[in-house]
Order: structure tokens, then sequence, then C-alpha cells
């Protein structure tokens, strides 16, 4: 009977399973009506929140990126979640992590060193030879002397060369000048009667001209292979250029040439004795009205020359020097956007 008693009384005081799953029974259960919905207090935060922005393809671009990481990260506000986080939020974020810095590297401007010095004073002072070159060369052609023999008003020989005799005995004087022939040349030319058409004295000055044409010759050949290589150098990527060279080059011709044209419209006689004077010595380049060199080359003919050289050499310089502005513009602008960049 205690048994039983005592499992009846055990039975009284537990309470029924279903009764402990039961929310009515519960004292603590929710009530949606009297109790307000919890809402999601934001996490505490350590401090800000800081994005790194995202590698880039380029390796240049991903080196900057990782060596300048800090200067490149965007804050977050402290009390921001990602949850609650704004479209202009995410906007600001995903552009703080893709945005790039990196430029293309400057390209510094050019500062000249002692090449390029030396290339543009050498261009500066071949350009008057080279053109005072093509000058002679020009005046010293048998189309010149042609046109000189044959041009209405050019004065007659007095003592019997005509125009043809003229012309063919001129060009000797012009070929002995411009080949390599010794002044043989010039003395085997005789007359149809057999005398020597130039005499002794005659031939030692043509030998002295000849000389000096060819002295003329050399320095302007070693002036234009000296200024093409220049040229190239000065040429270069982020060079100079050779127009500054070219442009004072063809100042300086101008002015030669202006001087000397000054000079021989003031006295013409002293002019040209004075350049004989200069190149030639002393009783070795005056003559007689009838030798043949006077016959051949009165003075009307040194003054057509002077004319027609001193033009040649002024012509080439005005068109050297509107040639040196070529690409002026562009190379101003390039320096411009160098700067700027």
């Amino acid at each position: 009977m205690s048994s039983g008693s005592s499992s009846a009384a055990e039975k009284q005081t537990d309470p029924p399973l279903e009764a402990a799953n039961d929310p009515s029974t519960d004292t603590e259960a929710f009530d949606p009506i009297k109790d307000p919905i919890a809402k999601d207090e934001p996490r505490p935060s350590t401090g800000p929140v800081r994005v790194a922005p995202a590698h880039s393809s380029n390796p240049t671009e991903a080196t900057r990126s990782n060596a300048h990481a800090t200067s490149r990260t965007r804050e977050v506000p402290a009390n921001a979640h990602t949850s609650v986080m704004s479209e202009a939020d995410w906007a600001a974020v995903t552009q703080a992590a893709t945005a790039s810095d990196v430029h293309e590297p400057e390209v510094p401007e050019h500062r000249g060193n002692v090449l390029d010095v030396i290339g543009t004073i050498w261009i500066t002072l071949a350009t008057p030879f080279i053109l005072l070159a093509l000058a002679v060369r020009f005046v010293a052609s048998g189309l010149f002397l042609k046109f000189e023999y044959f041009r209405p008003g050019f004065p007659a020989d007095q003592f019997g060369f005509g125009s043809a005799e003229r012309e063919h005995y001129g060009t000797y004087v012009i070929d002995y000048l411009s080949n390599l022939d010794s002044r043989r040349y010039l003395a085997d030319v005789v007359m149809p009667n057999g005398e020597p058409v130039f005499i002794s004295e005659e031939l030692n000055h043509m030998a002295d001209v000849k000389s000096l044409i060819s002295l003329l010759y050399l320095v302007a050949i070693i002036g234009i292979i000296g200024a093409v290589l220049f040229a190239l150098y000065l040429s270069r990527r982020h060079g100079p250029g050779m127009n500054l060279g070219v442009r004072l080059g063809s100042i300086l011709s101008v002015i030669v040439i202006a001087i000397a044209a000054v000079l021989a419209f003031l006295g013409w006689d002293s002019f040209f004795r004075g350049f004989h004077k200069i190149f030639f010595s002393n009783g070795t380049w005056e003559f007689y009205t009838d030798d043949s060199l006077i016959r051949l080359f009165p003075p009307q003919f040194w003054v057509d020359s002077g004319i027609a050289g001193g033009g040649l050499f002024l012509l080439i310089a005005i068109v050297l020097f509107c040639l040196s502005f070529a690409g002026h513009k562009k190379r101003r602008a390039r320096r411009k956007a160098l700067r700027e960049a």
C-alpha cells in the first residue's frame, strides 16, 4: 500500500510533459500585443574600417598600390554596418577600392648637353661655307659661262675673240677649276696658229685660284658630313633638333652676304682688289688688258658673277631660314603637354 501511495504522490507532484511545453503555462512567454518588437542593435565597433583598393592587373600599378595602400584607403564610419549601408556609401567604397592614381611616367624636357651645343655651333658655322661653295660652283659652270657670253649687252672682246671662241677657251678654264689635273691642262690649250692661250703668269694665278676653290670645296664637304652626323644626333628622341643650328646658320649667312654686298656697292674696284690682296700674293693677279684671262673674263663678268652668286647664296639662306620653322608648332605643343603633365 505504501508503495502505491508514494507512486500516486509522485504522479501528482510532477507536472505533465505537455504542460511544460505549453506556452500558456509559461509566465515568461512572449506577448505580441503587450511586448514591443525587439530591434537589432548595431554591433560595437573597435574603430574605423579601411577598405584597400582592388589589385590591378598592371604589375606597375599593383606595386604602387601595395606601396601606397595607406594613402589611398577610405575610412568608413564606425557606426556603419554592411547590412544597413546605403547605395551611396557602397558606391563610394567601390570607387575607393577600384580607383588608381597611377599615371604614365612623365618625360622630362630635354636639357642640352655638350654635344648638342657643339652640333648646333657646327651647323651654324658650316652653313655659310656650304652656301658659298654652291654659289661658286654655280658661277664656275659652263651654263653660266654660256649665258654671259651670249647675253645681250655683254662687252665684246676688242682684240678679236668672238663669243664662240670665248666659250671654247673659257670652258677649259672652268673645267680646270673642277678637275684633278695640273696646270699642264691649261698650258696645252693653244690657238689655231699654235700659240699658247695662257702665259706663265696666268697659269700660276689659275693654279692659285684652283687651290683656293679646292680648299673651299673641302671645307664645305667636311661641313656637310659633320652637319649630317650632328643633325642625326640632334634629331634623336627628345633631342633639341637641328632647327636652331639651321636657323642661326641662315641668319649668319644673310649677315655675311649683306656685309659683302654693302662693301661691293660702296666701291666694286676696292672690294675686288681687297679680296685678291687677302687671298693672293701681290703681283700674281694683275694682268694687261690684252692677256687672255682679261679678254675671257672682263670686269663685267665678275660683276655679273657677284650678283648671280650672291643672289643664289641669299636665296638658299632664306629658304633654309623658313625651313628651320618646320614642325615648330608641333614641338611647342609637345613641350607644353610635358609641362602640364
